[in-house]
């Protein structure tokens, strides 16, 4: 077993093209600069990262990219970014391009995604702190608590009425006296998975899917302010907001 000292990790910053509800997503200028090039100065500052590359099939980006100061060492095959393209699909080309070509293989591999520019270089050492202590975790990501708790929502039934969702984990006495609305308070911690940072052992990545999910997985709980995930126009103008606020502190 390596030391951690001795454990390598890379950063992969992935940026398809074809975005489909915001068109050139990952290149909107997102306060004051491409959202891209936000993610790209967090990685250069984390402290944790050995290396870091961005991974992209579109040639404009790849060039915004290098101007920002990242390393893009190929344009990744168009298969691995279509819509409905499994992550591990870009991530698995990564590794293998890099061993093939620069002969260098890392043991854990960082993913900084740009829809997260909110991030800060200390969540991802702290992300790598965990996945380094503890070896057994297949992976290692950020999760935040919810806006609300999923124990408290309704689904729709099939004769369009509602059906509350009250899981086994809810205590049976509980339940009777408060029925589906039992007190937060009462009801178990629950994270949501964010998008700020998911780290994954490069062993895991070559073995695939299932070898990632099959734990166990470490979480590091992260400020629900830092999980701003750029999906729509609103998201957008939020986040920029955002961003030019923290400018003016600085």
């Amino acid at each position: 077993m390596k030391k951690p000292e001795d454990i390598k990790v890379l950063g992969i910053i992935p940026a398809r093209g074809g975005s489909t509800r915001i068109p050139r997503k990952n290149i909107k200028v997102v306060g004051g600069k491409p959202l891209i090039c936000h993610s790209i100065e967090t990685a250069k500052k984390a402290k944790s990262i050995d290396a870091f590359i961005v991974s992209t099939d579109d040639e404009e980006i790849a060039e915004i990219a290098r101007k920002a100061g990242a390393d893009v060492p190929f344009l990744r095959p168009k298969h691995t970014a279509r819509k409905y393209s499994a992550e591990i699909e870009y991530q698995q080309h990564a590794l293998k391009w890099l061993k093939k070509n620069r002969g260098w293989e890392p043991d854990l591999v960082v993913m900084i995604k740009p829809t997260s520019p909110l991030r800060t270089p200390e969540v991802i050492d702290e992300v790598v702190k965990m996945a380094k202590k503890n070896p057994q975790f297949t992976m290692v990501t950020t999760v935040s608590p919810p806006p609300f708790h999923p124990y408290r929502m309704s689904r729709r039934a099939k004769d369009g009425c509602l059906e509350l969702i009250v899981p086994d984990m809810v205590k049976k006495e509980d339940y009777k006296v408060w029925g589906g609305y039992v007190p937060t308070q009462k009801l178990p911690e629950i994270y949501a998975h964010n998008t700020i940072v998911d780290l994954i052992r490069a062993d895991c990545i070559e073995a695939g899917t299932e070898a990632v999910f099959k734990g166990p997985i470490g979480g590091v709980v992260t400020d629900p302010k830092l999980s701003a995930d750029i999906d729509t126009e609103d998201d957008l103008e939020f986040v920029d907001l955002m961003l030019k606020a923290q400018k003016k502190k600085k």
